[in-house]
């Protein structure tokens, strides 16, 4: 990034006996949910069927200090789409000498909502062919409330603060780093690592951090993707469970999604957050076959009228 931050990507290809003789290369960029990154099983599950099945090249986004070490005394503001921006700029960078490069994404929870916001923010030169949209939390100020005092808002204040805030055994390099931002906003690691809420983080850090924000509605409705829903000019499926524990069903905006003439939008009765089991033990996944066949059936849309025209 242009202030010495980084942020990373995982790549992974496809076998060549996968590939084949296609003229054309298809190239999926995944964005993780919160903390969330290339070794979760939720995400390993969907690269091993893109890239070693359906023959796709893989890339896992990885936003700042998740997954690689903080470089610039910058966390991550979820309100700028910039880290994914340069990420999809440098995935058209590095393979626009493949043969005819398709490029495609998948969003899993808070990655699909930065994702299409992004999308809706840059309208049609957004590069993304095709996006599919998994457990998207879409408003994340409603999500929040919703979740106000329940185990999960536990769970996912202790992984963010740990994971990405005070980071799990950092070098000395990025302990130096991390010392600069605890010292930049006045942060109290301390009462950070303590907290069990989002009203407590967002009072020890959020605000201090993204200080230009009068309040945490206020950070929050700025940092969803609810807002530019309207805008997206790109073919997106959105995946989404009745049950989902995180993310509940009234906290969908299932209007402005079915205004949009490019969104299908698929809701299930179960699949909770991220889950979508299948079989008799329940210990596989099958949103990586919907997904698939859905980036396929739009990339394929070319070929047909390619064809329709002889």
């Amino acid at each position: 990034m242009k202030e010495g931050g980084s942020i990373s990507i995982d790549w992974v290809y496809p076998l060549d006996d996968v590939v084949g003789c296609k003229r054309e290369t298809r190239i999926c960029m995944i964005f993780p949910g919160m903390s969330g990154n290339s070794d979760r099983g939720y995400i390993k599950c969907l690269v091993q069927h893109l890239s070693q099945e359906k023959g796709y090249i893989v890339g896992v986004f990885h936003n700042r200090g998740i997954q690689s070490e903080y470089t610039s005394p910058m966390f991550l503001d979820i309100t700028s789409s910039s880290e994914i921006d340069a990420a999809l700029k440098h995935m058209q960078q590095k393979f626009q000498n493949k043969a005819h490069p398709r490029y495609v994404g998948v969003g899993l929870s808070l990655g699909a909502n930065l994702m299409l916001k992004i999308a809706g923010e840059q309208k049609e030169k957004f590069p993304l062919e095709a996006m599919v949209s998994l457990s998207n939390p879409f408003d994340l100020w409603k999500v929040l409330c919703q979740m106000k005092g329940n185990v999960f808002e536990r769970n996912l204040v202790k992984e963010y603060s740990e994971d990405t805030i005070l980071k799990q055994s950092p070098s000395v390099a990025e302990q130096e780093i991390i010392l600069q931002m605890k010292e930049k906003y006045e942060l109290n690691f301390e009462k950070i690592r303590q907290a069990r809420s989002w009203k407590e983080l967002d009072q020890e850090f959020t605000m201090k951090v993204h200080y230009k924000y009068d309040s945490p509605e206020e950070y929050y409705r700025a940092s969803s993707c609810k807002n530019v829903i309207q805008d997206i000019q790109k073919p997106v499926l959105v995946i989404h469970a009745k049950d989902d524990p995180v993310t509940p069903l009234e906290c969908i905006p299932l209007e402005e999604c079915r205004q949009n003439k490019n969104m299908i939008v698929q809701l299930l009765n179960k699949g909770g957050h991220l889950c979508f089991f299948q079989g008799l033990f329940g210990n596989k996944r099958w949103y990586p076959q919907v997904i698939s066949e859905y980036l396929d059936a739009v990339l394929g849309l070319d070929q047909i009228k390619e064809e329709s025209q002889y």
